[in-house]
C-alpha cells in the first residue's frame, strides 16, 4: 500500500533548505552585529568631542586645549572603557568662526571596524568626528 502524497515525509529537503538559509542568515547576524557597534562608537565620538568642546569653551584662558582633552579622555573612558581611550587620536586646535575665538575638538582615525572578524561586512576601519565651539567669554 502506498503512502497519499500529502502524507510522505520530506526527508532531505528539510536540510537543503537550512544549509540554503544558514549562510544568508549569519552574514545578517554578523553585519547587524559590526555596524551596530560601529554606529555607537561613532556616537560616543561624536558625543564626546561636543563635550570636550563644551569643556573647553568655558575653560579659563590658556586651559582650553587641556580641559577639552581631558573632557573627551573621561567621556571615552566613562562611556567604552579605558581600552577605547587613544590619547593620539584626540587633536584640539584653536580656530576663528566668523571672527570670534572658538576651539576645534575633533577625533581622528579614531579604531573602528569588526569585532566579530567578519570582514565582508565591510564596516570602517576608523572614523573621525569633529565638533566646533565658539568660546565664551569672561
Amino acid at each position: 500500500m502506498s503512502v497519499p502524497a500529502r502524507h510522505r515525509r520530506p526527508h532531505g529537503s528539510v536540510l537543503i533548505e537550512f544549509v540554503i538559509v544558514l549562510p544568508v542568515f549569519l552574514l545578517l547576524l554578523l553585519a547587524s552585529i559590526d555596524w551596530g557597534w560601529y554606529f555607537v562608537l561613532r556616537e560616543t565620538a561624536v558625543n564626546a568631542t561636543r563635550e570636550g568642546a563644551r569643556a573647553g569653551s568655558v575653560a579659563p584662558a590658556g586651559l582650553a586645549a587641556d580641559d577639552a582633552a581631558l573632557a573627551v579622555q573621561t567621556y571615552l573612558t566613562n562611556s567604552l572603557g579605558p581600552r577605547h581611550v587613544h590619547a593620539e587620536t584626540i587633536q584640539v586646535t584653536p580656530t576663528t568662526v566668523r571672527g570670534h575665538q572658538a576651539i576645534s575638538v575633533s577625533l581622528v582615525n579614531y579604531p573602528a571596524g569588526s569585532i566579530t572578524g567578519f570582514t565582508p561586512t565591510q564596516v570602517p576601519t576608523t572614523l573621525t568626528a569633529t565638533t566646533v565651539m565658539r568660546l565664551e567669554s569672561p
